[in-house]
């Protein structure tokens, strides 16, 4: 570990030296996770943590202490031993897959993590997209803006009680901040991670408006790889395993579906 930095609202920006980590060949994806455990542990299986940015040889995560083997990590200090895994999932689409359009990215709670990876891969395009980066958190002890390095685009915050920007929920804020853009929401490209129930409401209030949503499930996920089948989540195709056919699916693809259901 090369650093473990407290944020105000109770979570840890952990940033550990990755090999397999360059700048100038990314390895990782964001909306990706890697398997991390403190070494040593009481516990066998590694956790998956979202990628927060990488540099040349190393990268950060946001980790809030909610668990035994996350107590663990946070408790951990520069040079201790972590043992973690290679990057994992499927993450977000890149610059060109997105394709033309303003982007908007919504972070709900920890959602900012791969969203603020995102945000930092795309500024360092060599002709960056116009994107809006939305974060929101129920009252300003849940924005961690400390975990959020300066980007180009201003950071948009709500608060579900109005202690710190916005008055309302993340959803709402994305809904005003289509409407206040004026050009053609259809040509938008939203891009979400946070609460399931969050990313839903956004899907219901946007999905039909821009041209593609795409959303990154949290899930508690045991072995990464879709081997224990532990982490199914119900979508079009059936269940499947948000560890490899995700963590990043489309918004049409997983929500609005119900559990056996399958469209193909």
């Amino acid at each position: 570990m090369i650093e473990n930095r407290p944020l105000p609202g109770g979570a840890y920006l952990l940033r550990l030296a990755c090999a397999d980590a360059r700048r100038e060949e990314p390895r990782s994806r964001p909306g990706q996770f890697v398997q991390l455990l403190a070494r040593p542990s009481a516990h066998l299986l590694r956790r998956p943590m979202s990628i927060h940015d990488e540099g040349d040889g190393w990268r950060s995560f946001m980790i809030k202490p909610v668990g035994p083997a996350s107590c663990e990590l946070v408790a951990l200090g520069p040079g201790a031993n972590v043992d973690a895994g290679p990057p994992l999932g499927r993450g977000f689409p890149d610059a060109a897959e997105l394709g033309a359009g303003p982007l908007l990215l919504v972070a709900g709670g920890f959602g900012i993590a791969p969203l603020h990876f995102l945000a930092r891969r795309l500024e360092a395009l060599p002709a960056p997209p116009e994107y809006a980066l939305l974060y929101g958190g129920r009252t300003r002890c849940d924005v961690e803006l400390d975990a959020v390095v300066a980007t180009r685009s201003p950071v948009l915050v709500s608060t579900d009680d109005g202690s710190l920007g916005f008055r309302g929920t993340c959803v709402q804020l994305a809904a005003e901040w289509l409407e206040r853009r004026g050009a053609p929401t259809a040509a938008a490209t939203v891009l979400t991670c946070g609460p399931h129930a969050m990313m839903a409401a956004l899907h219901a209030a946007v999905g039909a408006r821009v041209r593609r949503l795409y959303a990154s499930l949290e899930s508690v996920m045991a072995c990464g790889v879709g081997a224990c089948m532990g982490c199914v989540t119900p979508s079009v195709h059936g269940l499947v395993p948000v560890c490899t056919q995700g963590p990043v699916f489309r918004g049409d693809e997983v929500f609005g579906v119900e559990m056996g259901t399958s469209h193909v």
